[in-house]
């Protein structure tokens, strides 16, 4: 699998600093058997309090994948998703711990939304309302699940998706990371084909933007890094009051046909036909 990553975060039109962090990390830079690991981590807390613990969160991803700390070699039977599990646990270990050592600090909470791609697998960690989207040239997959309040009333049937969009309650998180001592990461895995796109991405992103012109943004632009711009561009020429992040990936180069999805996640609305 060939991979072409394009990133890039802003303030928005109102912040006057960026709670948002990201991290791209791909070879040589990474252990062998892996061909990316995308991470985006939207903090929370307060002047400086929610940079700080998006910035530990993607700094516990270089330690791990990008350092002379980390694995040398990614075994082809490991379970990646179990592996970002445990980073993002460690993260939330650190900034726990952080907060409750600096009054200054305390409250502090940042989201994440992580990718690793070995071949033709991606495997996604999350916490929080960042979203992963696989976007072909077809439609457009939200892959992960909000952890918020409006979320979990539209998957309960009490909201529409709709009225979760403008419901007062849209920004309350049910998970993130760094707020209590122990957090729950949801772990997938899927299977990706030639000329798929993953876009990871915060908040700022998605409360500006629809999923239609996502899709249409990425199929307009044949590099991830004009697209991820014109995104963000897009955002702020709508007055977002936010930090925007993106990052896009492209796949190429798969080398036979294979089943999208793995049996762990299916994605919406899509069969699970063999391309």
């Amino acid at each position: 699998m060939s991979v072409v990553v394009g990133a890039a975060s802003d303030l928005g039109c109102v912040r006057t600093n960026n709670e948002d962090n990201y991290i791209v990390l791909v070879p040589p830079g990474l252990p062998e058997g892996l061909d990316a690991v995308l991470v985006v981590a939207d903090g929370m807390g307060g002047h400086q309090a929610g940079e700080v613990a998006s910035e530990i969160t993607v700094r516990t991803f270089q330690r791990w994948f990008g350092s002379d700390a980390g694995p040398r070699r990614i075994d082809s039977g490991l379970d990646l998703g179990a592996v970002l599990a445990r980073v993002i646990t460690e993260a939330n270990d650190e900034v726990y711990e952080t907060a409750a050592g600096d009054p200054r600090l305390r409250g502090m909470g940042t989201t994440v939304i992580a990718a690793a791609l070995a071949g033709e697998r991606l495997y996604l960690g999350s916490v929080g309302d960042s979203r992963a989207y696989l976007i072909d040239s077809a439609n457009v997959y939200q892959l992960n699940h909000d952890h918020s309040w409006v979320a979990e009333e539209v998957r309960a049937g009490r909201l529409t998706k709709a009225q979760a969009e403008h419901h007062p309650r849209r920004n309350v998180l049910t998970r993130a990371v760094g707020v209590v001592p122990e957090i729950e990461v949801e772990t997938q895995t899927f299977e990706l084909v030639s000329g798929d796109t993953l876009l990871l991405c915060s908040d700022g992103l998605t409360n500006m933007v629809s999923e239609s012109e996502l899709q249409q943004v990425v199929q307009d632009h044949g590099q991830p890094e004009r697209a991820a711009a014109t995104l963000i561009q897009m955002a702020n020429d709508r007055g977002s009051p936010d930090n925007v992040t993106v990052v896009i990936a492209r796949y190429t180069d798969v080398a036979s046909p294979v089943y999208r999805d793995l049996g762990a996640e299916t994605l919406p609305g899509k069969p699970t036909d063999a391309r």
